[in-house]
């Protein structure tokens, strides 16, 4: 059995020798099941949120009106929830009233999909249901009970659908794709933050082209923070989305791929951080290079260059391959990579010229920046002195 499992396993029977019932459950199974990697061991326990605290050393009440408790073990976090049943969502997000019930059928009945509502006991028996580990193998999404209904409660649920369908390679069960595009427009109701980390992840999914698809048959990119409309029809699905590397590269993907008046305006719908709308910046504009001169390379550095004929590649369908090389090369031969490198600054510089700091200062850093750069000017102390004594504003 997994490492993850056979560490939390003293949690589960710790609860069952205070008489409770606990169980592995929700994400942490299915991707035992699927062989993935596992991030958290989350459990579900018949034991109440004071039970939990009084049983454990070490716990952290996060959520505990809604019965979560963070149980340290080993000095690793365990999520410990007690069974529960929920009233209605009425911010599309929380159910407005919970009650923590005895059954973990009950409780595994208000999850999403059925691959999210297997548990696993002590001795790791699957406990199914609600068919989660057929439609595993059948690579099929399917939401537990009412598909309309699961996504009225929370509309993430239809971002988290997609998500899925991409990261596991599976399609959409029928009814609840019917129910997906019905209740499409309830996105809207959502915040832009919870949408944005869903469809970022979809993006990094073995076929985000296929599900991007999906989506804009099924009116989900209508009612994204920013309406997405193809350039073309068919760019989303046919672009290799599986060649990029960074988040930075897949927005920018979306950018070159989709009808965008303004790129700023764009990023900023999404609510990204400004250090990714600064670097999504950077490399549209690298992008638009067609012939990387050693100022070029200098200015973008050559992780942003190598990244854009990622995207060149990608777009085009084309090999890069000697194009890489040769600006690797290129970038050796520059001998500095910011003007920290150059062994003058400007008070030293102020000192030779005997003039006040100004205006003037800065251009000429900037031509003496641009001449090493182009390898028009010796690096050495003693040929930058000499420059500065001729240069003439």
């Amino acid at each position: 059995m997994n490492e993850m499992f056979q560490n939390a396993l003293p949690i589960l029977k710790r609860l069952e020798e205070e008489g409770h019932r606990a169980y592995f459950v929700g994400g942490c199974v299915r991707d035992l099941i699927l062989a993935r990697s596992i991030k958290d061991i989350d459990i579900a326990s018949s034991a109440r949120p004071e039970d939990i605290q009084r049983i454990f050393p070490k716990t952290i009440p996060v959520g505990i009106e809604h019965g979560t408790v963070i149980v340290r073990h080993e000095s690793v976090s365990y999520e410990v929830t007690t069974f529960r049943k929920e009233d209605e969502y009425q911010d599309y997000r929380r159910p407005s009233k919970v009650w923590f019930v005895d059954d973990l059928k009950e409780d595994l009945s208000r999850r999403d999909f059925t691959f999210n509502a297997m548990a696993m006991d002590t001795s790791f028996k699957l406990i199914d249901h609600f068919g989660g580990r057929e439609d595993l193998e059948r690579k099929q999404i399917r939401t537990v009970g009412d598909p309309n209904l699961r996504f009225s409660e929370d509309p993430l649920r239809i971002m988290r659908a997609c998500r899925f369908m991409s990261m596991f390679n599976m399609t959409i069960e029928e009814e609840t794709m019917l129910a997906l595009k019905s209740k499409a427009y309830l996105l809207e109701r959502i915040s832009t933050e919870r949408i944005a980390i869903e469809f970022i992840k979809l993006l990094q999914g073995v076929q985000a082209g296929i599900v991007l698809n999906v989506m804009k048959k099924s009116s989900v990119l209508d009612h994204l923070p920013t309406v997405m409309q193809e350039k073309q029809t068919g760019l989303y699905q046919d672009f290799d989305w599986n060649t990029l590397e960074s988040d930075e590269q897949r927005w920018t993907a979306i950018l070159l791929l989709s009808d965008v008046s303004d790129v700023r305006e764009f990023l900023k719908s999404w609510k990204l951080p400004n250090h990714m709308i600064k670097k999504v910046g950077e490399l549209m504009s690298a992008y638009r290079i067609t012939s990387w001169s050693k100022l070029d390379l200098y200015r973008f550095g050559l992780e942003t260059a190598l990244s854009s004929i990622t995207l060149k590649s990608a777009i085009e369908n084309k090999d890069y391959a000697e194009e890489i090389v040769q600006l690797k090369q290129r970038y050796t031969e520059i001998p500095i990579t910011s003007r920290k490198d150059i062994p003058l600054d400007g008070k030293e510089i102020t000192k030779i010229t005997q003039r006040k700091p100004g205006i003037w200062l800065g251009k000429l850093l900037e031509e003496m920046e641009k001449k090493i750069v182009e390898g028009e000017l010796d690096l050495s102390t003693s040929a930058l002195k000499d420059w500065v004594k001729r240069w003439e504003p």
